[in-house]
Parts: C-alpha cells; sequence; structure tokens
C-alpha cells in the first residue's frame, strides 16, 4: 500500500512511494517521523525521517545536506540522500544510518541505574561527542552543529555514541537556519544565540556557540543539572552555581574546563575543538586520579518561565498560542525580551500587519543598539518585503545599514528590494558580491538564477541553476526548472 497524503501516518510494512518499505517506527516527534526502513534498491536496513510540514519549501525540510558525500566518522550518523520519493514526489525523506540505540537524554532520566554513580563512562561518552563536532568543524567547508544536547547524542551498544539531528547545522554565514523554531533546545544555547529568531554568524562565532553547548551538557554531565533553567536566565548569563559548588567531587582542572567553555564572552571561550580537546583530556586524567565517584549536593532550581514555554509553542507550530501568551508576557513584563518574543511570534504566525502595530506603538526599538535592536531590525525589514512594501523599506534599510554594518542578512534584504523594484542589474551586481563572498549559499543562487530570468541572461541564469543544484540535486522547484530549461533548450 503506498502513502499519498501528508496527513496521514503511516502504518507497519507499507512502502513510501518506490524507495523505501517502511517497518518500524522509531519516534514520532512534532516535527516528524523516523523510521527504520529498507531500502527496496538493495535490501539494506536504513533509518528514514519523514517531516511532518511537508508544505514547506524543501530548502526549509533538508538536514544536513552539507554531510552528503563525506568521509564517515564513527560518531556521526551517516547522511545517505534526501529529497522528495519518486514517483509521487509528495513526501520528503531524509535517508541516514540506522543506528539501534538509546538517546543521552533517556539514559540520563534513570541516571543512578545506567552510569552506576562513576565519572568514567560519562567522560568517555562526552569525549566521543567532541570527536563528533571537531569533525564537523575539520571538513571543507566546516559545519558547525547548532543543536548539541542529550536528545540527539545516540548511545549503542558498547557506549559507542553518535551525534545526530542536523537541523540546525550551518556552513559559514549561512543565515536563518532551522534552529529554535525546529527544536532547538535555549537551554543550551550560548548568550548569544537565545533570542530564539535566528542563528547567524561566521564560522568562528557559530563554532564558539557549539563549544557553549558543549559546556552545558559537561556541567550537565557532572552536577546532574543545567547551569540556567530558563529562557531569560541563559539571555541574561544569570549567576549559577559552579561545578564544584554542586559536585564537591569534582576536580579544579574539570571545573576550569566546564567554565572556559560556559565563558559569557565568546572570545573568553576555546578557541576551537583541538584546544577544548587538549584541555578535556587532561582533566579527564586529573579527575579519574582525583575521585572515581559522583558526588552531588541538592541545590533548588527555579521554575520553567514564560520564555521557555513561548519556545516550545513555537518548536510545535502552535504559533496562536504563542502569540497570546507573548503578547500577555509582554503586556506582564514591558522588557525588550519580551517583545522580541512577540514579534517572533507574529512574524511565524504570518500576522505581518499586527506585527507593523506592535512597531508602530514601540517605534523607539527599532533606534535600540546591540543585537536586541538589530534582530528587532530584520525583522521589521523581513515583514515589509512580505508585504510588498518596498517603497516605504529605503529609510529603515538605510539605519541598518548605519547601525548594523554591511552583513550578510542586510544585503540580502537590499538585493531583494532592488528585485521588487525592478532594479534588476544593480540587483545582480550586489548579489554577484555577495556570491563571490559566501560560494555555495541557496538564498544567493537562487535570486541570481530569478534576476538573470528578468534580464533575459538565460545563459546566466541556468549557469546560477548548475551551482544551485550541485547543493540541493533533490530540490522539486529547481529540477522543475531544469527540465523547463532542458525543454528551451538551454541546459
Amino acid at each position: 500500500m503506498n502513502i499519498h497524503s501528508a496527513h496521514y501516518l503511516p502504518g507497519t510494512n507499507k512502502k513510501l512511494g518506490d524507495r523505501y518499505l517502511l517497518l518500524e517506527c522509531l519516534g514520532d516527534g512534532s516535527h516528524g517521523w523516523v523510521w527504520r526502513a529498507e531500502r527496496l534498491a538493495d535490501g539494506a536496513t536504513v533509518a528514514v525521517k519523514i517531516p511532518k510540514q511537508l508544505v514547506k519549501e524543501d530548502r526549509l525540510l533538508v538536514e544536513g545536506k552539507e554531510l552528503i558525500g563525506t568521509t564517515p566518522h564513527e560518531n556521526l550518523i551517516q547522511i545517505f540522500d534526501m529529497g522528495r520519493v519518486p514517483p509521487e514526489k509528495e513526501w520528503f525523506a531524509i535517508e541516514m544510518e540506522y543506528f539501534p540505540s538509546e538517546s543521552l537524554a533517556q539514559k540520563l532520566e534513570h541516571r543512578a541505574r545506567n552510569f552506576s554513580g562513576t565519572y568514567e563512562r560519562l567522560l568517555n561518552i562526552f569525549s566521543q561527542v567532541l570527536n563528533a563536532v571537531g569533525h564537523l568543524a575539520s571538513l571543507s567547508p566546516p559545519v558547525s552543529h547548532g543543536d548539541i544536547k542529550p536528545h540527539n547524542i545516540l548511545i549503542g551498544q558498547g557506549d559507542l555514541i553518535k551525534l545526530t539531528d542536523f537541523g540546525s547545522s550551518a556552513l559559514p554565514e549561512e543565515i536563518y537556519v532551522r534552529t529554535r523554531e525546529n527544536g532547538g533546545t535555549v537551554l543550551y544555547a550560548a548568550p548569544e544565540f537565545a533570542d530564539c529568531i535566528s542563528r547567524k554568524g561566521k564560522f568562528e562565532e557559530l563554532l564558539r556557540g557549539d563549544i557553549y553547548s558543549l559546556g552545558v551538557l559537561l556541567y550537565q554531565l557532572m552536577t546532574s543539572r543545567l547551569p540556567h533553567n530558563t529562557q531569560n536566565q541563559v539571555r541574561t548569563y544569570a549567576p549559577f552555581p559552579k561545578p564544584k559548588e554542586v559536585n564537591s567531587g569534582l576536580c579544579r582542572a574539570l571545573e576550569d574546563v566546564i567554565l572556559k567553555a560556559l565563558a559569557k564572552k565568546p572570545e573568553d571561550r576555546f578557541n576551537s575543538i583541538d584546544d577544548f580537546k587538549v584541555a578535556f583530556n587532561r582533566a579527564k586524567f586529573a579527575q579519574l586520579e582525583y575521585s572515581p565517584a559522583l558526588q552531588f549536593q541538592s541545590l533548588p532550581q527555579s521554575e520553567v518561565d514564560w520564555a521557555t514555554d513561548i519556545i516550545k509553542q513555537l518548536g510545535n507550530g502552535e504559533y496562536e498560542k504563542a502569540v497570546k501568551a507573548a503578547r500577555q508576557a509582554y503586556l506582564n513584563t514591558p522588557e525588550v525580551a519580551a517583545l522580541l518574543q512577540l514579534l517572533d511570534a507574529l512574524y511565524q504566525a504570518e500576522r505581518f500587519y499586527d506585527l507593523q502595530q506592535e512597531l508602530t506603538n514601540t517605534p523607539d526599538v527599532l533606534n535600540l543598539d546591540g543585537d536586541d535592536g538589530k534582530t528587532i531590525r530584520l525583522i521589521a525589514l523581513k515583514t515589509m518585503l512580505k508585504l510588498h512594501q518596498v517603497d516605504d523599506i529605503q529609510p529603515l534599510l538605510e539605519k541598518a545599514f548605519e547601525l548594523d554594518g554591511n552583513g550578510f542578512e542586510l544585503n540580502l534584504i537590499y538585493a531583494s528590494t532592488l528585485g521588487m523594484q525592478a532594479q534588476y542589474e544593480k540587483a545582480k551586481g550586489v548579489l554577484e558580491g555577495m556570491n563571490k563572498q559566501n560560494p555555495g549559499q541557496i538564498q544567493i543562487l537562487n535570486r541570481l538564477v530569478q534576476v538573470c530570468e528578468q534580464l533575459r541572461d538565460y545563459e546566466g541564469a541556468s549557469g546560477y541553476l548548475r551551482a544551485a543544484l550541485r547543493f540541493v540535486k533533490n530540490d522539486a522547484k529547481l529540477n522543475d526548472k531544469r527540465v523547463r530549461y532542458e525543454a528551451l533548450g538551454l541546459w
């Protein structure tokens, strides 16, 4: 029996197109199913992830596409393929290595039973996670995982671990990657990435975010708690107990490693995973010499705050519920953090006119300095593009360039604005400059195809289309365009 409806949960022993026989549902989350499946072409057992929100563009459904074809690593789930499944091409599937396992999160729920009070197993698990993140960073171009947490760490036979779930992974300067909206857990995020809007920056900045998340993980493994318990605590970097205050059996060297990874300022953290490894391996040896047994003190933990609830609602696609909660939070706590949550919820709920009304009621926020002001200006600009208000966008765009600098996101918005104003040559020049600085970015290549078509430069359009298909070879819209180009003799 073939599957046709995107709203139908597949049962066992059913075919997914002509590619897979679904054998066992391994997981049913808010964003998708994971199945143990037989690949019909060769009978191999694989894991297949099927996103539930199939109405989204293919580029929003891909996970870990940059890992396809790379050298396998024993501590990373291998990604084999992804795209719409033929012949119907309705379902989107991500085919990956099947790895019988439990998540570290599941193991930690029964910590006493699974880890029996000793450090060695936990430190060995963390060491393998470090190796996985280090391998991602060593790729060309390097990759940042972006969502390191116990739920994404699988533990198999013999304590072999594999890092999985690359829905938040980012290449350098890859903007608006799928982070908090798609399950990224803010309690493991660095303060600079805790705004739940986007995860952006150069690779060095993204990597230091991963290093902070590794610090949170190591803190949790060594103390049985998290440094912060709410989104607002993460964002403001609220004081938290030092590891030795919770676990007196920790040696000073291991505490120093944890605190360095958890430094508030990114530049105060480890410069690289290799540096982290060197310090950790020394501290691991010192810890096993110092004390082999775990010792915890019971310290009170605060309740989950409104921001964490809203993030969960956004992650589950409950946008209207998130809007209502965010609006109430902003009424109760008229802070910029609450306004950011409200604007984000309104944007994701596609309530663009309501979003603009909120900004009209608080016009001064568009002049704020720092990351908060930058994020608010980006939301405002993207909203104006959604509403095709290109004649009104210029003053805010100029203000954003003045306050925030000449960044990737602003240039992308600028190019889109020029295109909507039919200034195609100028838009092409901006995009070509961006493409030289940031090669391989699908957002740029897509726009270059479009602007070349508007200029009747079909040779240029086909060239950029070829480049785009090298990075997203299974994108349905791009392949449809390729077929049309072939029919017209332009390929």
